[in-house]
């Protein structure tokens, strides 16, 4: 039923031109605020923390980009040669070319290195080291970058700033300005009153770390921006059963950029092939499945392309095959530095060394009861892992598979006082799931809005208006089994996992839910917005969320202010 101006609360999903006019009027007014906002701290963006950086607040960016120089000045994803650290000499002498040339530039202290790197053999038989971060998005912006060095002469290396800041405002500008837009289509086309679509799109446009996390080069706001059109794309065809195959094809494509950019993210892929599927098959299998094929096969190749095979980088955390065993004693010989030639016979006929080196174990993650030792050549690129379990006398020759172990890998245990706090990982499975869910790096204590969306789940699920007369159920249980998966996953990794993200302002692994979670408060949203009490209780968890992502607005690799009132009163243990 429709409404008169005068009275307008609520408008029918088929809008008459008055209602739908002044509704987008508003919206916009919302979306170019947020995406202002966006911009505007992307242009101005620098890390004044370090001397000569640009837009690096992390290890994490840094790998990215790494990557990104690597391909646009070389063609290659080896990032030795970038993340080399200049000799002293070096500096002196660009220095005094700086001074010469009157110009401020220091780009040459810039600290390109980064500890999300793995390191392997490359084409050459050689180690190298790469980035762990998935190659498909730093392929693409490579792209990007030798757009701009072939239409203005600029280098990564000299003119880093300018180049960061162009390709951030395309990347995550245009992906914000996108976000907002079908953040808006969806709550718009559900029956809810004015003022609930206006909440729920302000609290996406300035309550949510996606915004922070917008000013940074990172996977999450592209799998963000990937999961909403999708989801919008899901109602439209939930809805009507007519939609044509575009926007089948639209939907598997941006389900599986969300997988290629969250490999969690595979969860949501599934469900919306399934949810296609059900309205008509056929055009699923015309429409979703191609175009979700053409980004599989970029992601998968272009890791292809980097590492030799298809396994994701950072899934190499562990060793690879048992390729030979032999029986004996050899634990003390080991643990002393020495080789066993029964060993080195037996590894021999797999592995060419000339000077093996026997290294005690330096994973944090060995199972207690598995003693290990790396055997690494002095000479060549050659290593292999020895395991024995406990009072066993068979030992465990393994070929190489931990990537994430080198020497002096910032993950060793070796390096343990190197890491932050949080990068040592919370052994105790209790605190950490409360801390995750209510604590200093709490889902409902950080972002209190999310209050919101668990109950209002619940209630497009089983109860609401959502749920009977616009068949919506499919959305408020696709985000309860979304949200228990992923987030249940996390708090089952093991120790050494247990990190909230490292250093970073939020529960960063949780951020591509954000858009099931905005429409899916919708219907307590609404329910409150009958009285002023339940505004005003509105409003100010939406205040308590804005401050949270304000906080860090400048640098989201930084810890929440939770955590850092807990660290002050001397609660982080």
């Amino acid at each position: 039923m429709s409404t008169t101006p005068a009275t307008n609360e609520t408008c029918p999903a088929e809008l008459p031109n008055w209602c739908a006019q002044r509704h987008w009027a508003i919206f916009w007014i919302i979306i170019v605020c947020s995406v202002a906002s966006v911009a505007g701290r992307i242009i101005t963006v620098q890390n004044h923390t370090a001397e000569g950086e640009p837009a690096f607040f992390s290890a994490n960016d840094r790998s990215r980009w790494s990557t990104i120089r690597a391909l646009g000045d070389s063609g290659t994803y080896e990032i030795d040669s970038v993340i080399t650290q200049r000799s002293q000499q070096e500096i002196a002498d660009l220095e005094a070319e700086r001074k010469s040339a009157g110009s401020n530039n220091q780009y040459y202290k810039i600290n390109w290195n980064s500890i999300d790197k793995v390191q392997h053999v490359g084409e050459d038989g050689r180690l190298h080291s790469y980035s762990s971060k998935p190659t498909l998005l730093p392929t693409i912006l490579s792209g990007g970058y030798l757009a701009i060095n072939r239409a203005t002469g600029l280098t990564m290396e000299r003119d880093s700033v300018p180049i960061i800041r162009t390709l951030l405002l395309i990347l995550n500008a245009g992906g914000w300005l996108a976000f907002m837009f079908f953040l808006a289509k969806t709550i718009n086309s559900l029956p809810v009153r004015d003022w609930s679509r206006y909440y729920v799109l302000a609290c996406g446009g300035f309550g949510t770390f996606l915004s922070t996390f917008a000013i940074v080069l990172n996977n999450h706001l592209p799998a963000a921006v990937s999961v909403m059109i999708a989801v919008y794309l899901l109602t439209l065809i939930w809805r009507k059963p007519d939609s044509s195959r575009l926007a089948y094809a639209a939907c598997g494509l941006f389900a599986s950029l969300a997988f290629a950019n969250e490999l969690p993210a595979l969860s949501f892929f599934a469900a919306a092939l399934a949810i296609c599927s059900i309205k008509s098959f056929s055009k699923t299998i015309v429409g979703f499945v191609p175009a979700a094929l053409i980004i599989v096969a970029a992601s998968l190749g272009t890791n292809y392309l980097a590492h030799g095979t298809l396994k994701l980088a950072y899934l190499h955390r562990s060793d690879g095959e048992v390729v030979t065993s032999v029986d004996g004693d050899f634990w003390k010989a080991l643990d002393s530095g020495e080789l066993p030639s029964e060993i080195r016979s037996a590894a021999g006929k797999h592995f060419e060394m000339s000077t093996p080196v026997v290294e005690p174990d330096g994973w944090p993650s060995t199972p207690t009861d598995i003693k290990r030792w790396v055997v690494r050549d002095a000479v060549s690129s050659q290593q292999y892992a020895i395991t024995n379990a406990s009072k066993q006398t068979t030992y465990a020759i393994h070929a190489w598979g931990n990537w994430y172990d080198y020497p002096n890998s910032y993950w060793s245990k070796q390096n343990n006082d190197r890491k932050s706090l949080v990068d040592r990982g919370q052994p105790d499975q209790m605190v950490y799931t409360f801390h995750v869910l209510f604590g200093h790096h709490g889902i409902f204590s950080l972002t209190p809005i999310w209050i919101f969306s668990l109950a209002g789940m619940v209630a497009m699920t089983v109860g609401y208006k959502f749920a009977g007369q616009y068949q919506m159920r499919w959305l408020g249980a696709l985000a309860i089994g979304l949200s228990v998966v992923v987030v249940g996953f996390y708090l089952r990794r093991p120790a050494i996992d247990c990190n909230y993200g490292g250093v970073t302002s939020g529960l960063r692994w949780a951020f591509w839910l954000i858009p099931l979670w905005l429409v899916t408060m919708l219907p307590v949203v609404d329910w409150l917005a009958k009285s002023k009490t339940g505004k005003a209780i509105c409003y100010l968890l939406l205040a308590f969320s804005i401050l949270s992502a304000a906080y860090s607005a400048n640098n989201p690799w930084i810890n929440p202010w939770l955590y850092e009132i807990w660290d002050w009163t001397g609660i982080v243990k």
